[in-house]
C-alpha cells in the first residue's frame, strides 16, 4: 500500500491551490473586462471563445498523449513538465489579459492569440497536475484522501479568488489598475504555489507494461463507457458553473444595482456548503457508491439554483440556495477526481496501457470548454437582448442577465447528473475487481524472470 506522508498532502494542496487562479478569473472577469476596459464587442469575445473551444477538442487529446510519451525524467513522468507547463502560462496569462490594452490598434488580434495560446499552456501545466493521484498510490483510501485534497484546495482557491477579487475591484471602482493589482496578483501565487507544490510530490505507481499507446488508441482510449460518461458530466457540469460565473458580476452590477459586496458573500456561502458537502459525500459513498452521490449532487447544484426565481433579488434567498447548491457541488467535486483516477485504472485493466494525460486531457478540456462556452453563452445573450456596456440596462437586457445567471446554469447541471446515472458503468463490485487484477499483475511482474538479480540466479 502506498501511504502518503502529511508533508506531501501539504504540497499536494499547494500545487492544486496554484491552479486555480488562472481560470477563475478568466471564467469570473474576461468578459466583463474585455467590454468594459478593453471595449471589444461581446459578440466578438463570444465568437473567440467559441473557435478556441472546438480547437481544444482537438489539442487537448493531443496534448494528453504528448505529455504521456514524453521522456521520463529523475523527477518523474510529470513533475518536470508541470513546472514547465506554469511558467510558460504565467507569461502568457500576462498578456492575456493587457495585451490589449499594450496594443490597442490590433487588440483583438492580441485577445484571440493569446487566448487560444492559453488552452496549449494551460494543458502543459493541469494535465500533468491531473496525472498525478493515479501515480502517487494505488491504494483507494490514500487515493480518496488525495481527491478530498484536491477538492478542498480548489474550494479554499476558489474561495479565496471569489472573496478578494471583488473587493479589489470594488475598491478601484473595476478600473485598470484594480485589474493589474488582480492579475498581477494571481500571477504570482500561481507561480509559487504550483513549483513549490510540484517540487513536494512523489511518483510512486509505474506501469505494469513500458509500451505506450499509439495516437490511434487516443479515441479509443476516451469513448470507453466509463471515460465518455465521466467526461460528459463532468462538461455539463463545467459550462453550468462557468455560465453562473461569469454572468455573476453582471447580476450582481445590473439586476442588483452595483452590489459587487453581494459577490463576496456569495462565494463565501458557496464555499461553506462546498466543504459541508465534501464532508456529506465522504460518508455517503460507502453507503451509496460514488456514481449515485457525483450525481445527486451535481441535480442538486442544478435544482437550489432554480428555486432563485421565486425572487430573484432576494438576496438571503440568493445566499440560502447558493448555499445548499454549493453542497451539491462539493460533494461531486471531491468524487470527480477520485473517479478519474479508477478511470486511469480501467483503462490499464482493459487495454493494458497508463494513459494518466490522456484522462488528464479530458479534465483540462472539461476547464477550458466550461470557461469558452461558459463566457461565449453569455455573450451571445448579452448582444441579443440589447446589453450597452455601463448603461442603464432596458428590461429586456435584465431578463437576458436573469437567464443566463440562474436558467441555464440550473438546465445545464441537471441534464449532466441525468447523463452520468444512465451512462456510468463502473461501479464498486467492478471497481474491486479491477484493483485486484492490476495488483496481480504487477505482482507478477516483480516476480518475473528479467527482475531476477544475478546472485539470485548463481
Amino acid at each position: 500500500m502506498n501511504r502518503i506522508p502529511l508533508g506531501e498532502k501539504v504540497a499536494f494542496g499547494l500545487a492544486n491551490m496554484g491552479n486555480i487562479p488562472v481560470m477563475s478569473l478568466i471564467g469570473s472577469f474576461l468578459l466583463i473586462f474585455y467590454t468594459d476596459i478593453a471595449g471589444i464587442n461581446p459578440a466578438a469575445v463570444a465568437t473567440l471563445f467559441i473557435i478556441s473551444r472546438v480547437l481544444d477538442g482537438v489539442n487537448d487529446p493531443v496534448m494528453g498523449f504528448i505529455i504521456d510519451h514524453l521522456p521520463k525524467t529523475k523527477m518523474g513522468r510529470f513533475r518536470p513538465y508541470l513546472i514547465i507547463g506554469v511558467i510558460l502560462c504565467a507569461i502568457n496569462y500576462l498578456l492575456l489579459w493587457f495585451g490589449p490594452i499594450m496594443f490597442p490598434g490590433i487588440k483583438l488580434v492580441i485577445v484571440y492569440v493569446t487566448y487560444l495560446l492559453i488552452g496549449l499552456t494551460f494543458d502543459l501545466m493541469d494535465i500533468p497536475l491531473n496525472s498525478m493521484i493515479p501515480v502517487m498510490t494505488d491504494d483507494e483510501k490514500e487515493r480518496g484522501s488525495l481527491s478530498t485534497i484536491k477538492g478542498a484546495s480548489y474550494m479554499v482557491g476558489a474561495l479565496t479568488v471569489g472573496i478578494i477579487a471583488p473587493m479589489i475591484l470594488a475598491a478601484t471602482g473595476g478600473s485598470l489598475s484594480g485589474y493589474i493589482l488582480l492579475v498581477g496578483g494571481a500571477v504570482a501565487v500561481v507561480l509559487t504555489f504550483s513549483i513549490i507544490g510540484a517540487l513536494g510530490l512523489k511518483e510512486r505507481v509505474q506501469p505494469i507494461s513500458e509500451e505506450k499507446y499509439k495516437l490511434s488508441d487516443v479515441i479509443p482510449i476516451l469513448t470507453e463507457r466509463p471515460v465518455l460518461f465521466t467526461f460528459m458530466a463532468s462538461l455539463f457540469m463545467g459550462v453550468g458553473g462557468a455560465v453562473g460565473s461569469s454572468s455573476g458580476i453582471y447580476f450582481a452590477t445590473y439586476v442588483l444595482d452595483n452590489k459587487l459586496e453581494v459577490m463576496s458573500m456569495i462565494s463565501m456561502c458557496s464555499m461553506v456548503g462546498m466543504f459541508i458537502g465534501m464532508f456529506v459525500a465522504g460518508r455517503l459513498t460507502g453507503r451509496l457508491g460514488k456514481k449515485n452521490v457525483f450525481a445527486g449532487g451535481i441535480i442538486l447544484a442544478g435544482m437550489f439554483s432554480l428555486i432563485r426565481l421565486f425572487s430573484v433579488t432576494n438576496i438571503p434567498l440568493i445566499y440560502f440556495c447558493t448555499l445548499f447548491a454549493g453542497m451539491g457541488t462539493g460533494g461531486a467535486m471531491t468524487l470527480a477526481y477520485g473517479i478519474q483516477a479508477d478511470n486511469v485504472d480501467y483503462i490499464e485493466f482493459k487495454r493494458g496501457t497508463r494513459a494518466e494525460g490522456a484522462l488528464a486531457s479530458l479534465n483540462s478540456f472539461v476547464i477550458k470548454a466550461g470557461q469558452g462556452f461558459g463566457g461565449a453563452i453569455p455573450g451571445y445573450i448579452l448582444a441579443a437582448t440589447g446589453y450597452v456596456a455601463k448603461q442603464q440596462q432596458t428590461s429586456t437586457a435584465i431578463t437576458g442577465i436573469i437567464f443566463i445567471a440562474i436558467v441555464i446554469p440550473a438546465i445545464i447541471n441537471v441534464l449532466g447528473g441525468i447523463i452520468f446515472t444512465t451512462g456510468y458503468s463502473l461501479d464498486k463490485n467492478k471497481l474491486s475487481e479491477v484493483m485486484a487484477s492490476l495488483r496481480a499483475r504487477r505482482e507478477e511482474k516483480l516476480k518475473a524472470p528479467e527482475n531476477v538479480s544475478l546472485e539470485e540466479v548463481i
